[in-house]
């Protein structure tokens, strides 16, 4: 396009030209040699006219002949009105530079420009330390972390692979969940958040007696076989956590036979993974792990059906999402927290009766629990005041969750007892479960609720202390007792 547009002009300037050289011929005046410029196009137009045989070199009509290429040059097409128009230049003033020949593009090798750059560096024996020439690596420079980098191992920017370095990980966040948590401007709005969201859209606890065709044992072994397919291809817990929150709505609204349960199951956990996986399956893997029961084409018109009963309400916060945000906020310690997720799941195999139990709740009896269960005192007045719920707010769930954590090594289904049994969560199945009364929770929430009186009654009836020298008194010393056994 640019070439017809350089075209025009140098038609223009040829008019031009040739207009001023008839007025100088009618008026009698003289040219000025100055303001007659030749275009190089002009050159190129004569050269491509004598079919550029004269400005070329033998050598260059060597390779040309050598070569046979058809070079096609769109600026040398002209007619016969250009030639008129055609200003003839100062023959003595134009210089001809002889045409470069064709060269061919060279691909670049870099390992010519390392071997060179190498000689050079042994050759010159003069180069001052601290300086170097471009892209050469950095020497014995430590590598620093960006506050986004999450990963144990080295990132593939890193300059000096050779440098090893030894991280403190301990006080690292493992994921980006935990990072996101982790901002304690915002953690008490979150929670908030998190605590309306989940009252918005909740499965009916009792939507299993409306259903003509499963039951509860029904759905039991669905969940148990989602859990093993998230362990096949090593999807998130979260994933599983928010399939069965989609298969609980789901039935909440709709009847389904039992032929058709499997299905629900996994379009439900097939659009989990594209909710929360970077790389999800493929349709194709969901058809394959139902051993071909179903085709893709009755799997897609699941999820569009789900999708569509769930009104693409998707973002719905779980236990798990509650567990993280109580663990970040309380500094719960590694095996607390993986203890508290197994009961949590465990949570996911009944229906009746954690369906009438909101998340928030579930994940704070879990906490407890888990942290009776490892000789850890069971509840703080941190924990009360960061999850809103008291120990007695908790009494129904933690009996529920320990009466399920008692049986776990007796159900059928296996496949969450066996998740947790790996190291990577500590072990924390093979924990025997210890057996939790209610007179013992009763006498439990009585003892803290006389701790949390008498904190309070000290606290009020202090005064102001006499001297910094002076021994603390005895209230003072009690008082720090109290406070002490509730902050554990």
């Amino acid at each position: 396009m640019a070439t017809f547009r350089i075209h025009e002009d140098l038609e223009k300037e040829n008019r031009v030209l040739a207009a001023k050289k008839v007025a100088t011929v009618g008026g009698g005046l003289k040219p000025q040699p100055q303001q007659i410029q030749r275009s190089t196009f002009s050159v190129l137009n004569n050269l491509a006219g004598n079919k550029r045989t004269e400005g070329l070199v033998a050598g260059e009509k060597a390779i040309l002949k050598d070569t046979k290429l058809k070079i096609k040059h769109p600026v040398t097409t002209k007619t016969k009105s250009d030639e008129n128009n055609v200003v003839p230049v100062n023959q003595a003033k134009a210089v001809f530079k002889p045409v470069e020949p064709f060269k061919t593009f060279q691909v670049y090798d870099d390992s010519k420009e390392n071997v060179t750059e190498a000689s050079t560096a042994n050759k010159d024996d003069t180069v001052i330390e601290g300086k170097r020439e471009p892209l050469q690596e950095l020497k014995n420079v430590e590598l620093l972390e960006t506050p986004m980098s999450v990963s144990e191992s080295l990132s593939p920017m890193s300059v000096d692979k050779s440098v090893a370095l030894v991280e403190d990980t301990s006080l690292i966040p493992r994921n980006d969940r935990e990072r996101f948590f982790e901002v304690e401007e915002y953690q008490s709005d979150i929670l908030t958040y998190l605590k309306e969201a989940e009252k918005r859209h909740r499965p009916k606890p009792a939507y299993m007696k409306k259903q003509p065709d499963i039951n509860h044992s029904m759905r039991t072994i669905l969940v148990d076989w989602l859990v093993e397919v998230c362990e096949e291809y090593r999807l998130q817990s979260e994933t599983l956590c928010l399939a069965i929150s989609y298969i609980d709505r789901f039935l909440s609204f709709m009847s389904v036979v039992r032929a058709k349960l499997q299905l629900v199951g996994t379009a439900a956990m097939f659009i989990a993974a594209k909710y929360e996986e970077i790389y999800p399956p493929d349709v194709g893997e969901f058809v394959y792990i139902t051993d071909d029961t179903y085709t893709k084409t009755q799997v897609l018109r699941m999820e569009q059906l789900i999708l569509k009963v769930l009104g693409f309400d998707l973002s719905v916060p779980t236990t798990l999402v509650f567990t993280t945000v109580y663990c970040v906020m309380n500094d719960v310690p590694d095996k607390v927290k993986y203890m508290c997720m197994y009961l949590c799941e465990l949570s996911l195999l009944d229906a009746d009766p954690y369906l009438t139990y909101l998340p928030s709740k579930i994940a704070a009896g879990s906490l407890a629990l888990s942290r009776y269960v490892l000789d850890l005192p069971i509840w703080s007045r941190m924990l009360e005041t960061n999850t809103d719920y008291s120990l007695e707010d908790l009494k129904d769930i933690i009996l529920d969750l320990n009466k399920t954590h008692q049986k776990a090594e007796s159900l059928g289904q296996q496949a969450i007892q066996e998740k947790f049994k790996s190291n990577k969560y500590m072990q924390v199945a093979t924990v025997p479960a210890t057996e939790l009364a209610e007179d013992t929770f009763d006498k439990m929430c009585k003892s803290l609720a006389a701790i949390a009186s008498a904190v309070s009654e000290t606290e009020s009836s202090s005064t102001v202390p006499t001297a910094p020298s002076a021994p603390l008194s005895h209230n003072d010393s009690m008082r720090e007792m109290m406070s002490s056994l509730l902050f554990v």
